[in-house]
């Protein structure tokens, strides 16, 4: 799809492409882009996927249709780290199996193992009618809450703002389309196995998406990050960055 919506910045030979998860948008990693500002570590890219934030809403919602309008802004990167959380982190991996230039993939809070129950949530989820509010505040907080954010950010925030859009009238919805919830189950195992570079999956201790001893069990490096829950990247901006550097490092030392 032409025209995804993309924050960038940066400069360098190093390219961390970050992808967001299901429902949220490119800005909730402005702690990680100031953290690799500071070190004058690579170029950025944090786009907006289709059907989120200030991307077009557009069909199909596959993980497949996710990663193909990628392909066009990572193509010419000669080093490339991608860093994603859930939905993104699959995403991620994918490119990591499809694309030659992928240095490293990590891939926080990605949900491995669903339920019928859950996956039958999804789809109903993905047929609701669009629901509007009156109010842009009202709209925040629902953004905030089906996106994990509540009392991460600030609902004056451009990470929570950029979350809800107005429409003529004055009434505000959330920017993401609720058809994106159909996107399915992703297989994750499979994916790890077919990457054809370094893959680092990790969550947050305090995950209710996902443990560390289920991403173990995917024979791929597997992080807790102490303290955080299932939005990491927001919460311990810090701890994610050390862990985007740790496979990069590892890679090139070796001879």
């Amino acid at each position: 799809m032409a025209g995804l919506y993309l924050r960038s910045g940066g400069a360098g030979d190093t390219t961390y492409l970050l992808l967001h998860g299901l429902g949220a948008t490119g800005e909730v990693w402005e702690g990680l882009t100031d953290l690799i500002d500071r070190d004058k570590a690579g170029r950025w890219l944090a786009p907006d996927f289709r059907g989120h934030g200030r991307s077009r809403w557009e069909q199909p919602y596959t993980y497949t249709s996710l990663m193909d309008d990628l392909i066009p802004l990572i193509n010419e990167a000669s080093r490339l780290v991608v860093v994603g959380h859930s939905m993104g982190g699959v995403v991620g991996l994918m490119l990591g199996g499809a694309l030659p230039n992928v240095e490293c993939v990590l891939g926080l809070g990605i949900k491995v193992s669903w339920n019928e129950a859950e996956l039958e949530q999804m789809q109903a989820l993905s047929r609701r009618p669009v629901r509007w509010w009156s109010t842009q505040s009202e709209a925040i907080e629902r953004y905030l809450k089906v996106s994990g954010l509540i009392g991460l950010v600030s609902p004056d925030s451009s990470a929570a703002q950029c979350g809800v859009v107005a429409a003529d009238d004055g009434q505000y919805r959330l920017a993401a389309d609720p058809e994106i919830y159909a996107v399915g189950r992703p297989p994750v195992a499979e994916l790890v196995q077919a990457a054809r570079c370094e893959v680092m999956l990790a969550c947050g201790e305090h995950d209710k998406m996902v443990s560390a001893g289920e991403l173990s069990a995917l024979d791929a490096v597997a992080r807790e990050l102490p303290s955080l829950g299932h939005n990491a990247q927001v919460e311990g901006p810090e701890q994610v960055w050390l862990l985007a550097n740790e496979p990069l490092e590892n890679n090139l030392e070796s001879p």
